[in-house]
């Protein structure tokens, strides 16, 4: 969506976008570390990281909803404030979010940047088609780990079931002695 709105090419959409995950994970890391602190309880639209690095690169409607995700909230048009409680799981939770999809962005580059004349639409294209087999593959084995968990629960009780049938009323003479005679 962001190459698209930009109309450029992915590599250097994906470098900027790295960028604006950086910058969002920072805010969500201080946001949690420092909440007191004043230029943490206002963001100004108009500082450099925000307008070089966020608003170039991600859409109005994704920034918005991922500011109010952690806490803040439009005041006016250049500034969000955290104007009421927020809540510390959610920020978290978006947090670990940005992380990922920051890591999932240097992936990409990665291995865009080993393939000769790398694309990234074919890098991505590649990637969904790995990760799709790999998740039909976990459902398959974990469909086969039910049925054998069924198997296995019926051989164990009718094992346990014959166990202790088979268990002498009297304990035997022979183990007796021998116990006594490791004294």
């Amino acid at each position: 969506r962001c190459q698209r709105a930009r109309g450029e090419r992915g590599g250097s959409v994906l470098h900027d976008l790295l960028r604006a995950l950086e910058v969002l994970e920072l805010l969500c890391v201080n946001l949690l570390l420092w909440p007191w602190r004043k230029e943490i309880r206002s963001l100004k639209t108009f500082t450099g990281n925000f307008v070089y690095y966020i608003q170039s690169v991600l859409p109005d409607d994704i920034v918005t909803t991922v500011l109010e995700k952690i806490g803040y909230t439009a005041t006016t048009a250049t500034e969000f404030s955290l104007v009421k409680k927020r809540n510390d799981e959610e920020t978290k939770q978006t947090a670990f979010e940005i992380f990922l999809a920051r890591i999932e962005c240097e992936t990409i580059l990665k291995l865009t940047s080993e393939e000769k004349h790398g694309n990234v639409e074919k890098t991505l294209q590649k990637r969904t088609k790995m990760q799709q087999h790999l998740h039909d593959k976990e459902d398959q084995m974990s469909q086969e780990e039910e049925a054998e968990s069924g198997e296995n629960k019926a051989v164990s009780d009718t094992e346990l079931c014959l166990a202790t049938q088979q268990q002498p009323a009297a304990p035997s003479r022979l183990s007796f002695e021998a116990a006594s005679s490791r004294r």
